[in-house]
């Protein structure tokens, strides 16, 4: 099968769960038999070695919108794909023209208007709030145009129906359980070596987390991997609480090292507040055998009760973060092998895969 993924960011030019899910599934498809092309938004970062070819369309601003279709025209009329796997809904709001015949599968990783509400910008939040009704009608004409929509998690899948009226069908992410393992020389010795990787950004609940290691006991450490446009804000913050040994701010970090990063940690931690729409840092620490504590929020609690109700944090403050994590720490968590073979047996993208073909053939 012939598919052309369809997306505006792809891991790892940006970061992010739906350029991540989108890599990982094309990986996975390839590795099963099937031959994938991305068609994506050119950004600084383009290189990656693992040779799926990609077409970039021209930068916005620096070619007419029109270019967009012309790009899509022309990656169709090369590679002629049974599908088109859309993971965001502006570039094939602008690309794909209304009388295309091939089949259209969508994946809603979370509501753009939402989270364009909410995220970080220099748009006054008014103006993003007058923007956001169109951005809704931009969805969900993509959306309609789509043979199957794919959720990631029931949370979304309820949006998808709760907003547009529409019914999709989940297959969650995935990880890679070949690299993502257990790396047992790294594993911390004594104290609370505690660890979050996040985008710098508000809806993350960094914020909160920070201020929760003041409520915990002196011997907690706390270190978060990451960029984005809160890390002065942070800064301030973690100096101002007198913070600065027990908090660490990492910057990026490297895709081949967080095996590691994961490993060498006794809990990770998800102070996410607002819209997460699956959490594939979730599947990737425990993965590592690290376990995992995380908010109320979106997608989380489906995915911690599978192996700990108590992993869940009953509201995102700081007060409830470090409740739980102090409650969780006195227990026994499974060992690290233990769930990294759960996390595989279910999750591993070449099982997820597998369900996309399936729902692929049934499209045919």
């Amino acid at each position: 099968m012939k598919i052309l993924i369809l997306c505006d960011v792809l891991f790892p030019q940006t970061t992010g769960g739906a350029g991540r899910v989108a890599r990982e599934l094309a990986i996975a498809l390839r590795k099963l038999g099937d031959e994938v092309q991305f068609l994506t938004r050119r950004t600084p970062n383009i290189l990656w070695g693992d040779d799926i070819k990609t077409t970039y369309f021209p930068s916005l601003g620096r070619a007419l919108l029109g270019h967009y279709g012309k790009t899509f025209g022309e990656t169709i009329d090369l590679f002629k794909p049974d599908i088109v796997h859309v993971h965001q809904p502006l570039v094939a709001f602008l690309s794909i023209p209304s009388h295309f015949s091939r089949l259209i599968v969508c994946n809603y990783h979370s509501s753009w208007p939402q989270e364009f509400k909410i995220k970080s910008s220099r748009l006054p939040r008014k103006v993003r709030e007058m923007f956001a009704p169109l951005l809704s009608r931009i969805e969900r004409q993509v959306l309609c145009r789509a043979a199957r929509i794919v959720a990631l998690s029931e949370y979304s899948r309820r949006q998808v129906e709760k907003l547009y009226k529409l019914r999709s069908v989940l297959i969650p992410g995935g990880v890679d359980s070949k690299r993502f393992r257990p790396v047992e020389e790294e594993r911390s010795n004594g104290g609370l070596h505690l660890i979050t990787l996040r985008n710098l950004v508000p809806r993350m609940g960094l914020a909160e987390l920070i201020h929760s290691i003041k409520l915990l006991p002196s011997h907690a450490q706390l270190d978060i991997g990451g960029q984005g446009p809160l890390r002065p804000e942070l800064e301030r913050l973690i100096d101002s609480l007198g913070l600065t040994h027990r908090v660490r701010l990492l910057g990026h970090i490297p895709d081949p090292d967080l095996p590691c990063f994961y490993s060498n940690a006794d809990w990770f931690v998800l102070p996410t507040v607002a819209l997460e729409g699956f959490g594939l840092v979730i599947l990737e620490s425990l993965s590592c055998g690290t376990p995992v504590v995380g908010t109320r929020i979106g997608a989380i609690p489906e995915l911690l009760e599978r192996f700990d109700a108590q992993w869940v944090i009953p509201e995102p403050t700081p007060e409830a973060i470090a409740a739980t994590i102090l409650s969780v720490n006195k227990r026994q968590a499974p060992p690290p092998w233990e769930l990294h073979e759960l996390v595989a047996a279910e999750f591993d993208w070449e099982t997820i895969a597998k369900r996309y073909q399936e729902l692929f053939q049934s499209c045919l």
